[in-house]
């Protein structure tokens, strides 16, 4: 279970990193222009509502992609660091290992157990 959580985990987690880039990059070349434009005009004149509410949506846009990079990188996170098994799986198989151990050496006389 354990496994599959993590390869889960991996996999949401690059997907929403890769699609929040891919966003980012989408802001960045096609909104840096008219930004610059909503910025431009909003400075020049202060009085002019729409053009403030343009600039507050343009950059309430820019959020949206930080917030999912984050939430990817958190999620890639917890699935790279999540053990492939679980502390009773790994006890359970030194039991075994040295279980094993054991009986080989008791099975080939005149040769001392460590």
């Amino acid at each position: 279970m354990l496994k599959f959580a993590k390869k889960l985990l991996i996999v949401v987690g690059l997907i929403v990193a890769v699609a929040a880039f891919v966003f980012m990059l989408y802001e960045w070349t096609l909104a840096t222009g008219s930004l610059r434009n909503i910025v431009a005009a909003a400075t020049a004149n202060n009085s002019n509502p729409e053009k403030a509410a343009a600039f507050a949506a343009t950059v309430s846009m820019v959020w949206l992609p930080i917030v999912a990079a984050l939430v990817g990188g958190l999620v890639l996170g917890l699935g790279i660091g999540i053990p492939s098994e679980t502390f009773k799986q790994r006890y359970e198989e030194r039991q075994a290992q040295a279980a094993r151990k054991l009986e080989a050496g008791a099975a080939q006389p005149g040769t001392a157990v460590k």
